[in-house]
């Protein structure tokens, strides 16, 4: 799979992400309130996906259970804001703070093993909150769910800006979403991003020079765990209805499908997986109630087409492009390059009696 690639220059990664996020916000004003709602649900997306990319694809710590943090964030906003009365613009924060916190709890006990272990580690984690969420009738309703409307919702107001509005909403979670890829893109070409990057590759020699490769593991998990929190915190405003499955293993499990097929290690990949995701899975539904289906045979057939993800295989693709271009541009380079690989006279010979 593709790894590792956050710190390269690469134009084709800026293109697609204009494309996309251009396409988003452009289309946006003439959406129904059907296509908004896809739109939010794309926007929330990236930003659980992203911040599964950073750890999967770039820091190397596979995880089934990063929708506990989501879950987190989700739970933490309802009670902080909903049940305590606390405005939702000082909720939000702690909510946020609350998947952090979550996460350095958990990322100090998971990145003690790694591997098979880490990954059931992380799951077992992660549906232990989705139990606690099932059974909480008080306050939280349980598997039943909790009704948030009118209560839960980001009072922007004061600067002009109405979050009631569902388009003014998308907008804003479109926002957050393109800020969450700028904030794990500049993590990436950091020094401490660096160092999660070498620690990816081998994690033996860096611990050898001294480095705290348990501290940056952690670090990288609290980093991806307070944006998985957001997530759910704008899932919870978007729903304006609380229930257990924001935090359930299945949708864990999603996000990693998304960053795999999409091209791990490359950021733009899951967000191109994330669009793809989203509007297959819409369209499929309205067709099928068998779209789970057709869905696993699509991605199967993605990942054996593409093993480096979409985006790795257009990239692929662009280069090679590129290298044929080039080649036909420049003869003289070209005949240079065949009379390099053409043994010279009497070469082939001493090589067979050699």
């Amino acid at each position: 799979m593709t790894r590792a690639r956050i710190t390269r220059r690469d134009p084709l990664r800026a293109i697609v992400l204009v494309l996309l996020f251009g396409a988003a916000f452009v289309g946006a004003p003439f959406a129904n309130h059907y296509w908004l709602e896809i739109l939010t649900d794309i926007g929330i997306l990236i930003i659980f996906v992203v911040g599964i990319d950073f750890l999967v694809g770039y820091t190397g710590l596979i995880t089934l259970g990063h929708a506990g943090f989501m879950g987190v964030g989700a739970y933490s906003l309802v009670w902080i804001a909903h049940i305590q009365g606390i405005p939702v613009s000082a909720a939000m924060p702690l909510a946020i703070l609350a998947g952090a916190v979550a996460a350095v709890v958990v990322g100090m006990l998971v990145t003690r093993v790694s591997g098979v272990f880490f990954i059931m580690v992380t799951l077992a984690i992660s549906m232990l909150f989705y139990s606690w969420a099932f059974k909480a009738r008080q306050p939280f309703g349980g598997d039943d769910g909790l009704s948030v409307a009118g209560t839960i919702r980001l009072d922007l107001s004061s600067i002009g800006i109405n979050l009631d509005d569902q388009f003014t909403f998308c907008l804003f979670v479109l926002a957050l979403a393109l800020a969450a890829y700028l904030l794990f893109e500049w993590l990436g070409r950091t020094p401490f991003g660096q160092t999660l990057g070498a620690i990816r590759q081998n994690e033996n020699r860096v611990r050898a020079l001294g480095c705290p490769v348990g501290l940056y593991k952690v670090a990288a998990f609290t980093v991806a765990g307070a944006l998985a929190a957001l997530a759910g915190a704008l899932d919870v405003q978007k729903t304006e209805f609380l229930h257990p499955d924001v935090s359930f293993w299945i949708k864990s499990g999603e996000g990693l499908i998304i960053v795999i097929v999409g091209g791990m290690g490359t950021l733009v990949g899951p967000v191109i997986g994330t669009f793809l995701f989203v509007l297959f899975h819409k369209g499929v539904e309205a067709l099928t109630p068998h779209w789970q289906l057709w869905m696993g045979l699509t991605f199967i057939a993605i990942v054996i087409v593409a093993p480096d993800g979409i985006y790795g295989r257009l990239r692929s693709l662009v280069e090679a492009v590129g290298r044929k271009r080039a080649g036909s541009t420049d003869p003289a380079a070209a005949s240079a390059a065949d009379r390099a690989d053409t043994p010279a006279e009497g070469e082939g010979d001493v090589r067979a009696d050699a």
